[in-house]
């Protein structure tokens, strides 16, 4: 079932990418990209490396400050080692397992406690969303005029309420005490389980509320930085783009890459080619721009192949594979 899954994510992916570039010009995409060997061209895309690896210096900050409230410590060069091995996962081995789960697979190798790995991971990604969230719903009361109407606006600011809300309701004893029951009743592949444990892992952090604020600002700077590697690529390869629509753009195509497709490649690259066009930047143009949000993560994720393939204690995938049937 797991493979039958990357198969179908892989397939739609591949026809996406290829219909979005067959209906382009080529020719076009290559110029856009030649532009980076400019000299200028080198200094931005420099930069924009600079800001995806402080973009994940902000994530290991936010995991590590997580940890720490379920009593585990470890140091932010562990943490950035452990995060730079799941981005290798993510691109270069795009199999059921992903970086999320080598993450929690690495924890737990640590110090056995599953609840703090697992909850840590979902806890960050959550509220990784929130600030990506938040960050549309600001983007797009500067942006609106570009769009017909507010489906986006709508979608996020009901998206956003549903996560705080949640986040309320798991950190109140009723509400709390309320789901664990509710939950309890699925039975279907375990998913009453583990929404049961997501659950009451949240509610241990009910009386430290500032950790929640505290993560969700630095996933929202880390938003910030993802975005304005984007403006780097943007200068880099001569786009014309301006930085406040890249501000709506990222994290809306961010959002895209949830649903099924291998690395969001398609998916991300189909958004980028929408939300441009609504300032006249051509298919070719927004295809390159795209292609750049995956090419930089993996030239960064070298590093992550590196201590992959040198760590002392090697990964051992059916160990993995235990870990992935219960997240």
């Amino acid at each position: 079932m797991r493979h039958l899954k990357t198969i179908i994510k892989a397939v739609i992916s591949i026809v996406l990418f290829s219909y979005l570039v067959y209906t382009s010009d080529q020719a076009k995409i290559i110029e856009v990209l030649g532009n980076i060997y400019q000299l200028n061209g080198l200094i931005y895309l420099s930069l924009a490396l600079l800001a995806s690896l402080l973009s994940i210096f902000l994530m290991t900050i936010r995991w590590q400050i997580i940890l720490k409230q379920y009593d585990q410590h470890f140091s932010l060069k562990t943490l950035f080692e452990f995060y730079l091995i799941g981005l290798f996962f993510n691109n270069f081995l795009p199999t059921s397992i992903g970086g999320d789960i080598i993450r929690i697979y690495k924890v737990v190798g640590e110090n056995e406690d599953r609840t703090a790995g697992f909850a840590s991971v979902i806890l960050e990604r959550v509220l990784g969303i929130a600030s990506t969230l938040f960050l549309a719903i600001t983007s797009l009361y500067y942006v609106s005029h570009y769009f017909e109407d507010d489906r986006i606006l709508y979608t996020s600011v009901i998206l956003f309420g549903m996560i705080v809300g949640f986040f309320i309701l798991v950190t109140r004893k009723k509400p709390f005490e309320f789901l664990l029951s509710l939950f309890d009743k699925f039975t279907l592949l375990k998913i009453g389980e583990k929404i049961t444990k997501l659950i009451e892992a949240f509610y241990f952090l009910k009386e430290k509320r500032k950790v929640f604020i505290w993560v969700f600002i630095l996933s929202f700077f880390s938003q910030v930085l993802i975005v304005m590697m984007n403006y780097a690529v943007v200068l880099a390869m001569d786009i014309n783009v301006d930085l406040t629509y890249l501000f709506l753009v990222v994290p809306v195509t961010f959002m895209l890459t949830m649903l099924p497709s291998i690395n969001g490649v398609g998916i991300r690259d189909g958004g980028y080619v929408f939300m441009l066009a609504k300032i006249g930047v051509s298919r070719a143009a927004a295809i390159s721009l795209s292609f750049m949000n995956v090419l930089i993560p993996m030239f960064i994720s070298l590093w992550g192949a590196v201590l992959f393939f040198t760590q002392r204690k090697k990964i051992t995938m059916s160990e993995v594979e235990a870990i992935e049937k219960n997240f």
